[in-house]
């Protein structure tokens, strides 16, 4: 029997590959390889179809705003300045740079860092869905101290004061705050108000090579609850009927914007040193190649 090329393959793969799942996998790898065999979008997933929104950032910036200090002033970037200059796009990958300023700007000398920060607001918003980025962070372990990138969800006009943080990771310091380090950990967040206090966290495993390789968290989102992973592994679950205050802060039918910024410090897990690259690093820049989201299957 002749086969053309491409048919060869797709018959091999028919054949070759296993029919069972690995536990623990989002999907099974002989899906995805037989979808691209096919020449299907490698984004597709079996349970979620393709994304209704995504930036591979493959050119410029349109489906974000880009904050600036001049028109959105410090927000609560501790310690560190936003500036449109500090965000970029090349060669496939968004790149939030943060970074120690060479000399203070006047009546700012709290804030010797200057860094960048992006959102979907009025461009982009859902309820319910997946969400997902692949990024490399900025956390070399022992010289990262109080730099905090992340990932993260709030209501279009604060609606609520609900808050879905899909990543947040914290540099490491000399010393670990509450006896937890945070090497090689990143964090999920709900917050029900913002308030600081009402919440539930979840941590992911230890992932090595956050700062040298690119990993990948995911945020699904349905009307009876959410669930985060990382790398494809199930992490946090949230079930709605769980919380009392849920409904309040994510069951009003309000549609959630993307957040993507680089802070420097906070009260929980330290801020960073002003002068000495050795506990902070001068340039801090945090990758992603991409943000994929989909709708929630009907």
């Amino acid at each position: 029997m002749l086969l053309v090329p491409g048919l060869f393959l797709i018959a091999f793969l028919l054949v070759a590959l296993p029919s069972g799942g690995d536990a623990g996998r989002e999907s099974r790898t002989s899906d995805l390889v037989l979808d691209r065999a096919l020449g299907a979008d490698e984004a597709y997933l079996p349970e979620w179809g393709v994304p209704v929104h995504r930036d591979e950032f493959d050119s410029g910036l349109e489906r974000w705003t880009v904050r600036d200090r001049s028109t959105h002033g410090s927000l609560s970037y501790d310690r560190a300045l936003i500036a449109s200059s500090q965000v970029a796009v090349r060669n496939g990958m968004l790149t939030i740079t943060g970074q120690r300023l060479e000399a203070p700007i006047p009546g700012n000398e709290d804030r010797p860092f200057v860094t960048g920060y992006v959102d979907s607001a009025g461009i982009f918003s859902q309820e319910f869905g997946r969400w997902e980025i692949r990024a490399r962070l900025p956390l070399p372990p022992g010289s990262s101290q109080g730099i905090w990138p992340a990932f993260w969800l709030r209501p279009d006009n604060s609606a609520t004061e609900g808050e879905i943080d899909i990543m947040e990771a914290y540099g490491t310091a000399a010393s670990s705050p509450y006896s937890f380090s945070t090497r090689s950990r990143t964090q999920a967040s709900l917050h029900f108000d913002q308030s600081g206090q009402n919440k539930t966290s979840g941590w992911t495993p230890a992932i090595p090579g956050l700062d040298t390789e690119f990993h990948v968290w995911a945020f699904e989102w349905t009307p009876t609850g959410m669930a985060w992973y990382i790398d494809g592994l199930l992490y946090k679950k949230v079930l709605r009927e769980d919380y009392p205050a849920y409904d309040v802060a994510f069951g009003t039918g309000a549609k959630f914007h993307m957040r993507l910024n680089l802070q420097y410090g906070s009260k929980y897990w330290g801020y960073p040193d002003p002068v000495d690259p050795s506990v902070t690093v001068d340039r801090a820049p945090f990758e992603i190649d991409y943000v994929r989201v989909w709708e929630l299957p009907r």
